[in-house]
């Protein structure tokens, strides 16, 4: 198949384009409005974009051989429609018969403001190609590309969000890997004083890794624990979880937090539906987000959800754990291993 791209002034003008360079024979694949040209967006240009193709190699039917028209007198004169180029609607999503496998992917929610750009990925790897995992590779290259990766960069890292994701256990992890694997010394201090068995837990957990732990009741709690900590290489802060429809939540945190000088990651399970996710990382929105850590990936069958949120928030991706082991069960990914992570996963 040839796939090409048509650029023209009207939707009229860019058929005739398809006609013209590819023939009557030619499948739209996809159209839409796009804009060209201008400064900072403004005085653009509004085209219409098509996307074309056509079999290089058309199978021809005996049926469509053309016979020898007879002659005609000058009184015969026939007007001759031109057949149109067949148009198939973006809209329906439908992919050739053997991309059937990623019609389900398309349609995941963590995937809608990506959509058309993956679509576009597939249909024309696929007919340029005619190579499925050639169309594996550009798909997953995609979706590498709009992924991001951090590290700690602050002295002071404070993780944050809804209750029940595993905030205290992924602090527990985070100070084994410094403490035990990076050598560094470490301070811990929770906020988290509304459930005393998380305050119980964080305890056990320091005792065990040897470090220190500093409860934090009030925001000058708070400041006096982060003085007490000064000669710790770096500092964890576990705050306390509660449910994300509690508009009051966010005010309340930020009463009892100094966020400078601090990275803060936001905690979310990739058990929660993906809507219930894009809700909370909105109600997080007036945080000064650093990031995402994903907690319980041995516990859900696909990852969708890390990349519609890392889209949609332009956010990177710090860890993602996988269990209830500490410090083993945590994953320190680059882009590359997350991306083939969440499409094999996805695929399945």
């Amino acid at each position: 198949m040839m796939v090409k791209k048509i650029i023209a002034n009207s939707f009229s003008e860019a058929m005739e384009l398809v006609k013209r360079d590819l023939g009557e024979e030619a499948i739209i694949l996809n159209t839409r409005h796009i804009k060209v040209g201008g400064l900072f967006g403004l005085f653009a240009q509004k085209k219409v974009e098509l996307v074309a193709s056509v079999d290089e190699h058309p199978i021809i039917h005996e049926k469509d051989v053309q016979q020898p028209a007879p002659k005609r007198t000058p009184q015969l004169k026939k007007t001759i429609e031109m057949p149109v180029p067949k148009i198939i609607s973006f809209s329906s999503r439908r992919l050739p018969e053997e991309l059937g496998a990623y019609e389900a992917i398309l349609s995941e929610p963590a995937l809608q403001a990506r959509v058309e750009q993956l679509h576009d990925v597939l249909l024309s790897t696929y007919y340029k190609t005619d190579d499925l995992e050639q169309v594996q590779q550009a798909f997953a290259q995609t979706i590498e590309h709009e992924l991001q990766v951090t590290t700690v960069t602050s002295r002071y890292v404070m993780l944050t969000g809804p209750t029940g994701v595993g905030k205290t256990t992924t602090i527990a992890k985070l100070a084994a890997y410094y403490r035990l694997t990076e050598g560094k010394t470490v301070g811990l201090i929770t906020t988290d004083t509304y459930r005393i068995s998380a305050i119980e837990q964080l305890q056990t957990y320091a005792e065990i890794i040897d470090v220190p732990l500093h409860i934090a009741y009030d925001l000058a709690e708070f400041e006096r624990a982060k003085e007490q900590l000064a000669d710790c290489d770096i500092v964890l802060i576990d705050t306390a979880g509660r449910n994300f429809l509690d508009a009051g939540y966010i005010t309340q945190l930020e009463s009892r937090h100094d966020f400078s000088n601090t990275d803060v990651f936001l905690v979310l399970s990739l058990t929660a539906k993906y809507r219930d996710l894009e809700q909370i990382r909105r109600r997080f929105e007036q945080v000064p987000l650093n990031g995402f850590i994903f907690t319980k990936a041995d516990e859900t069958t696909e990852f969708w959800s890390i990349y519609g949120l890392a889209v949609k928030a332009k956010l990177p991706v710090l860890c993602i754990t996988t269990g209830q082991e500490v410090p083993e069960d945590i994953t320190w990914v680059n882009q590359s291993d997350m991306s083939r992570m969440i499409v094999e996963r996805g695929g399945r």
